[in-house]
């Protein structure tokens, strides 16, 4: 359900609110656009599905500001919600289509 959900905000450029629920990570609701989905091959051969997110608000680990680039694992993304009333998103100048990691993408903008 979340990759759906997160190929149809990469589709639209809508953004999203989410939860994460990483070790380590402080709970609670975060606001991002979505960039890319794909799957990340590890060194020791395994894999793990990643999304690259503009995330512009709700809570933060970092401290850094607002938007920010971030990569999170989809599998600890919980909570998804399309805000259908907001605008569509404008594409980060951060945003790299073509980078070297993108070799097994699912959606992207």
């Amino acid at each position: 359900m979340s990759l759906k959900l997160l190929r149809e905000s990469i589709e639209k450029q809508i953004p999203i609110s989410f939860e994460y629920n990483k070790s380590g990570k402080t709970c609670g609701k975060r606001i991002g656009n979505p960039h890319a989905v794909w799957v990340m091959k590890r060194k020791n051969g395994t894999e793990t599905t990643k999304v690259h997110i503009v995330q512009t608000g709700g809570v933060s680990d970092s401290g850094q500001e607002f938007p920010s680039f971030r990569m999170f694992d989809i599998e600890n993304l919980s909570e998804i919600e399309i805000l259908t009333k907001s605008e569509m998103f404008k594409v980060s100048e951060k945003y790299n289509p073509e980078w070297s990691d993108y070799k097994h993408v699912i959606a992207k903008i």
